[in-house]
């Protein structure tokens, strides 16, 4: 999606949107009610982003994660947004959470740490991340079945002492209209909120690892392309500056950095501009498109197979396994990235 309106219309939303004032009232710290692991000195962790097509690509790569976690073992999946498409649902009670989620991975018997996608959250047009009340669904429905884990928009879940995710909603701060609360907007109330409840959270965490969990990617050589710079567009609230300045916080305090958003599989050393913090996108466990817009070296790239992510966490290892799926479901481990602590 490059745009969604012309230009000028766009430049005269973006300049007709209120303007933003006021102190900042904090983000609550909320916290996700984990089962304790069978082995608290071992994780394993299956990762999926932009599944929701309900199409066959997201039944193959469904049967897939069933026969990795069958072998390999998963106590815990994520869920990386966009959970619907071409929208999300705004009600808790709509057939698309049990067509979508419940159907396809309830079999797996583990709970999944859910963020919301821009998809999720449309207002207009399928995918412009205006309207938060699509994400405020997902949080309601968690409430009805505990295997979807969302119980905020912003949230952490820890694992005991060895592993805590940190769940973060960049959707408003890349939507490709103004998003429909004025206070949500980049560089409004809520966005400063955010960024300095995950800077508070990563900052306090006691935990062995740290891993964000966010829809938008830092960084992507896939068709979105880079924070700051997505789909090219000349807008800041559209091209990601916010997402940007967000996962900043991330940078040399979490240990890695999970995303979608890009239908592709993509691992990133520590870069320059983010050191300290390695990253993964996997975003094509419902669709691919191998388009690219960029050329930053990669652990591993794929832009043209379906796919979803592994990690195995112990005290001493990060390991982050990335597996494809064929057309006749076949899956196949294609690399490895290991991070050590000692």
């Amino acid at each position: 999606m490059r745009s969604l309106l012309p230009l000028g219309l766009m430049t005269l939303l973006a300049a007709c949107a209120p303007a933003v004032t006021g102190p900042v009232s904090p983000l609550p710290d909320v916290v996700a009610a984990l089962p304790a692991p069978a082995n608290p000195g071992r994780v394993r962790v299956i990762v999926m982003g932009d599944q929701g097509t309900g199409t066959d690509v997201q039944r193959r790569v469904a049967a897939a994660m069933r026969t990795v976690c069958q072998r390999d073992g998963c106590d815990l999946g994520v869920g990386l947004g966009d959970n619907f498409y071409p929208a999300g649902p705004k009600d808790a009670a709509s057939p698309l959470f049990r067509e979508r989620f419940a159907e396809m991975y309830g079999a797996l018997g583990i709970p999944f740490l859910m963020v919301a996608g821009n998809h999720d959250e449309s207002w207009l047009r399928g995918g412009d991340g205006a309207d938060a009340r699509g994400a405020e669904a997902q949080v309601a429905y968690a409430r009805t079945n505990p295997q979807w884990v969302m119980p905020a928009r912003s949230y952490r879940a820890p694992v005991g002492d060895l592993l805590e995710f940190f769940a973060v909603d960049t959707s408003p701060l890349a939507a490709y209209l103004p998003p429909l609360r004025p206070d949500e907007r980049p560089g409004g109330p809520w966005d400063a909120a955010q960024r300095a409840w995950l800077a508070g959270a990563l900052a306090s965490s006691q935990a062995r690892w740290r891993l964000v969990l966010g829809h938008h990617p830092l960084f992507s050589n896939g068709k979105h392309g880079d924070a700051g710079h997505y789909d090219r567009l000349p807008l800041a609230f559209q091209r990601g500056d916010a997402v940007r300045a967000l996962y900043g916080a991330t940078c040399g305090k979490a240990d890695g950095l999970l995303s979608g958003h890009d239908h592709a599989l993509q691992g990133f050393a520590p870069q320059p501009e983010c050191p300290g913090t390695w990253q993964w996108v996997s975003g094509a466990a419902g669709k691919v498109e191998p388009e690219r817009s960029g050329a930053r070296p990669t652990s591993f790239e794929v832009l043209d197979q379906p796919g979803f992510l592994w990690l195995e966490v112990t005290r001493e290892t990060l390991t982050a396994r990335a597996f494809t799926v064929g057309e006749d479901g076949t899956v196949r481990a294609i690399h490895t990235d290991t991070l050590h602590k000692h």
